[in-house]
């Protein structure tokens, strides 16, 4: 069976993208300090759940859920490094 691993970069505050997000500015103000946003948590169709906890907090933008189903995140691994703590987490569903 297939497992969908999502993997992303969200800021202390829960946002994977800066304010004013667009076509030209993909990740928004601030947020290339970051990485993209994945919509498939919300979905209910990521098995995997592994965040790049950035020490930034950027005050509003894109958040990594935007409340979907309640989801159980049962955690694997801390990884702590000067850049990021990264956190790996199975989802259950």
């Amino acid at each position: 069976m297939t497992r969908i691993i999502a993997d992303i970069s969200v800021s202390l505050d829960g946002f994977v993208t800066g304010p004013d997000p667009s076509p030209d500015n993909g990740l928004g103000t601030g947020g290339d300090r970051l990485g993209a946003r994945r919509s498939a948590l919300d979905a209910g169709l990521v098995d995997a759940l592994t965040l790049h906890l950035a020490p930034v907090v950027l005050g509003a933008g894109t958040p990594l859920s935007t409340g979907g189903a309640p989801r159980t995140l049962v955690q694997r691994s801390v990884i702590s490094t000067s850049t990021a703590t990264h956190l790996t987490y199975d989802v259950s569903r």
